[in-house]
């Protein structure tokens, strides 16, 4: 298989390689790293939990891939690994779980090397001994090839994850960012270095080589450079730029690990709460902007129990905010207690952040 490692990494044209690729019928592996950040939302994402106001006075542009996945923020101090396959392909398994395992082994032997023990948490997300998340990866079917995307994450900006998601509040923004710091990692931080980009590609390719059946190093084609630049304009144009639309409440920050932030109408006024949640199980909670100050312990009761209407224990938070259990059922999950409607499935899914918790499970 050809092995792309391109000059020019402006603009969108880092993940623009493979969609060019794909739509020309080609087959090859492409590691680039970015030259400068930008937005990149999954093929079903509405793009309501980009703040797009943020994203236009920075100069950060906001595209859509054409695989799976959240919203993520890429840019330099990441290296993509971005294959493009035709199906079948031996040794690729042709199921997408199985694939995601297969393939995920190059990470986790780059990892390795650089003195990170990791490994995959089905179905997509690679992540540390302590469960921080260090890489995300995506699949999909272009023009009948199968894609599979990632990055090695040598640093990431956590401060400007932060700045780029749109909130239900702004007062929320700070358990955002507290949560991303606490969920997500780097070889920065795991390991107090930063390799050399041409130092984790090499990695990279001695990795993959053997989950893919071989790899040959070859100049980038101009025709395929001039497809990415094609390509990459078509993915700006289908975002919808509409700011008009409710913001996000519920973050995925990694598989298993999201933080739910809803703003809820009480007769004092409003209240905004943030509950962590890991694997269906709520972790920590916080409220602000309660007329006597913080109403977070009126909420103590939710450690520990799952995050679902008819699970969690609502009278004594409900008191507290002087409204109803029912009312502070439907506020967090659209349903009254009785309906026990589970964890993520009052609405999709969302990449999102970590925070500085006022209650948090011992």
């Amino acid at each position: 298989m050809r092995l792309f490692l391109p000059d020019d990494n402006g603009g969108l044209l880092p993940i623009s390689y493979f969609h060019a690729l794909a739509r020309l019928g080609e087959e090859a592996l492409v590691l680039i790293e970015p030259s400068r950040p930008f937005v990149s939302l999954g093929y079903f994402d509405s793009g309501d939990a980009v703040d797009r106001e943020y994203c236009r006075a920075h100069d950060i542009p906001v595209m859509r891939r054409e695989t799976g996945g959240g919203m993520v923020l890429l840019g330099p101090g990441q290296i993509f690994y971005t294959l493009v396959v035709k199906r079948p392909h031996a040794p690729i398994p042709n199921i997408v779980q199985d694939a995601y395992r297969h393939l995920s082994q190059a990470p986790v032997c780059v990892y390795s090397r650089l003195g990170i023990r990791t490994r995959l948490r089905p179905i997509n997300d690679i992540v540390t001994a302590a469960g921080r998340k260090i890489t995300g990866q995506g699949a999909g079917d272009i023009n009948g090839h199968f894609c599979f995307v990632g990055s090695i994450l040598l640093d990431f900006d956590c401060d400007l994850m932060h700045h780029i998601v749109r909130l239900p509040d702004q007062r929320l923004k700070e358990t955002l960012r507290a949560t991303l710091s606490s969920g997500m990692t780097s070889v920065l931080r795991e390991t107090g270095r930063r390799p050399s980009a041409d130092t984790v590609k090499q990695y990279l390719i001695e990795a993959f080589a053997p989950l893919v059946g071989g790899l040959e190093t070859t100049v980038l084609p101009e025709h395929l450079l001039d497809a990415a630049h094609a390509v990459a304009g078509t993915l700006v144009a289908s975002v919808d730029d509409d700011d008009t639309s409710p913001p996000r409440t519920l973050f995925k920050i990694q598989e298993g690990l999201y933080l739910c932030q809803r703003i809820i109408g009480t007769p004092h006024g409003p209240v905004a709460v943030s509950v962590t949640i890991r694997d269906d199980i709520v972790i920590a909670v916080h409220a602000t902007s309660h007329p006597d100050g913080d109403a977070s312990p009126g909420l103590i009761h939710w450690i520990g129990q799952p995050f679902a209407a008819g699970a969690l224990p609502l009278d004594d938070a409900a008191k507290r905010l002087q409204i109803t259990p029912a009312a502070l059922a439907v506020a967090l999950f659209g349903a009254p207690p009785s309906a026990h409607v589970p964890a993520g499935v009052t609405e999709k899914l969302e990449p999102g952040t970590e925070g500085t918790h006022i209650l948090r499970k011992p």
